[in-house]
Formats: structure tokens, C-alpha cells, sequence
């Protein structure tokens, strides 16, 4: 079991290397921030959802509400449950001279070769934006299936957005979208069974 698990976690640290050091580029460098903020994300979301809500019909608008339950239970229990429970440290803050962008003061740098500084306090298993992503794209998917590769798109851009800013390990994105998928299905299988056959 100790073999596996060292192999397994030199394998996530090699990927997250490979991403994080080895591909990186000044237009890499300039996107991925973008591609992360979560505040990005929510100008096309809630565009998207309005549209939902005041365009459609009954059933669109029941699933557009219920999206909430989904990003409550991702963004909860990843956060609140999961990273306490768990306690991974952030590659940024344990593998020397990560290519990892400072959030707050909104820069990119290498933190330091002896890996002392803790650059950012919180825990990296899983990630809690795969994890939302991962669970707004099923969701909608279930339901809407010709939307699904703009939303799978969005979503493995986030995760690997996350790798690329030093901020989580592979695993942890994986972790995510497996919370996501789970939390997903959870609400639009019932959602469709009990509340939208009588449409």
C-alpha cells in the first residue's frame, strides 16, 4: 500500500510540475488568472442563468434554482468538510520554486528554493473550483446535453487553470470533479424523476 501511495504522489507531483513548470508562457502567464477568477466565470454564468429564469419555462426556471443546491453542496462540502478533514498542504507552500500566482497581490513569482513560506494558508484537497465547475456542468448537461461541451470545456480549463497557479496538485482537480459529478447527479436525477415528469 506504501508503494502505491508513493507512486501515486510521485506521479501527481510529476504532472503538476510538468504543467506548472514545464508549459508555462508569458500568454499562459497572462490567461490563466483570468481563467480562475471566479468572478470571470460569473458574468457568463448569470447571463446564462437570467436567461433561464425569465426566458423559458416552468421546468427551465425549476432548474435553474435548483442550480444552487448543486454549488452549495460542492462549494460546502469540499470547503468545509473535506479540506478540514483532510489537511493537504498546497504544492506552493511545500515544493520549491513553484511557478504560483500571488492572488493578492495579483503577480506571478517563484516562492522560495528552501520551501519555508507558507504562500497560501488554506488546503489544497480537493479543489473547490473543479468541484463547483465539475457540478455545474453535469448539471446542466443532465438536462441539457447540447450545452455540455461548453460547460466540460469550461470546467477542465478552470482545473487546469489551478495546476498552472500552483495552487493544487492534479489529484486535487480530479478530487474535485468527482465531488462535482457526485453532488450533480445527486440533484438532477430526482430533480427530473419527482419534479419534471408532469411537464
Amino acid at each position: 500500500m506504501t508503494g502505491q501511495l508513493s507512486w501515486f504522489e510521485s506521479w501527481d507531483r510529476g504532472v503538476f510540475e510538468m504543467v506548472n513548470k514545464t508549459f508555462t508562457s508569458t500568454f499562459f502567464d497572462a490567461i490563466m488568472p483570468l481563467l480562475s477568477d471566479r468572478l470571470i466565470w460569473m458574468i457568463p454564468l448569470g447571463l446564462f442563468w437570467m436567461f433561464f429564469m425569465f426566458r423559458t419555462t416552468r421546468r427551465g426556471r425549476i432548474i435553474a434554482l435548483c442550480c444552487f443546491v448543486v454549488v452549495a453542496l460542492t462549494d460546502q462540502v469540499s470547503s468545509t468538510v473535506i479540506k478540514p478533514a483532510v489537511q493537504r498542504i498546497r504544492p506552493c507552500n511545500v515544493l520549491p520554486q513553484t511557478h504560483y500566482y500571488d492572488d493578492g497581490n495579483e503577480r506571478w513569482i517563484y516562492t522560495d528554493k528552501f520551501a519555508l513560506t507558507t504562500y497560501k494558508p488554506s488546503y489544497s484537497f480537493p479543489s473547490s473550483h473543479a468541484a463547483n465547475m465539475a457540478g455545474q456542468a453535469v448539471y446542466w448537461s443532465y438536462f441539457y446535453p447540447q450545452l455540455s461541451p461548453v460547460f466540460f470545456a469550461a470546467a477542465l480549463t478552470v482545473g487546469y487553470s489551478r495546476v498552472y497557479l500552483g495552487h493544487h496538485y492534479p489529484s486535487d482537480v480530479g478530487a474535485g470533479y468527482l465531488i462535482g459529478i457526485f453532488f450533480a447527479l445527486l440533484v438532477a436525477w430526482p430533480l427530473r424523476v419527482w419534479i419534471l415528469t408532469d411537464e
